[in-house]
């Protein structure tokens, strides 16, 4: 998949591309509900790259999801306290290496992309129009991330989380220090 021209942006266009196609190639929430062991592990090691650690997991079943859902919340969270730093400190990095018009052609380009493979999946999945509302918007920030990071040259920060996601699992978020995995 191709959605950023290589030659007009270079080399790092073509990593852009290579997480667009993860992206857009994940089953979304195909294991909605399903609790595995490998899964909190690959969750773990995506926090321990953020070095985050105080929280704890609760799997959350299919018909859980719009009550989790309302819950999340930012206050008291390790995780929001990284999160909410993280694209600043990319995006220095990003501007560092000159590379300001990939970022904005990214977060254009990708975020479209992984929206209707996310749609098609969460309105297979989920009823309610709240939820795959959520969910989408949800995917779509994962990919802004995973691009930015790619771009500043921390794709370790999110590789794990793009394991999860590949293996069907997605974080909907925190309820302080609690990370509702779904």
């Amino acid at each position: 998949m191709v959605l950023i021209n290589e030659n007009k942006f270079g080399s790092k266009a073509q990593s852009i591309n290579d997480v667009a196609e993860r992206l857009t190639a994940i089953n979304w929430y195909e294991k909605a509900g399903v609790t595995e062991k490998e899964a909190e592990e690959t969750f773990h090691r995506f926090m321990q790259a953020l070095q985050v650690n105080k929280y704890d997991i609760q799997w959350v079943s299919k018909e859980q999801v719009p009550d989790a859902i309302s819950k999340l919340t930012f206050d008291n969270s390790e995780l929001w306290e990284v999160l909410r730093e993280l694209p600043n400190q990319l995006k220095k990095d990003i501007e560092a290496e000159g590379q300001v018009s990939l970022l904005e052609k990214a977060v254009d380009t990708v975020p479209q992309a992984v929206f209707h493979a996310a749609f098609e999946k969460a309105f297979q999945t989920f009823d309610e129009e709240k939820t795959v509302s959520f969910l989408v918007g949800h995917a779509m920030y994962i990919a802004v991330l995973a691009c930015t990071a790619e771009l500043a040259g921390r794709t370790e920060l999110f590789a794990s989380l793009l394991e999860l996601l590949e293996s069907g699992h997605v974080p909907l978020g925190p309820e302080g220090n609690t990370i509702y995995l779904l």
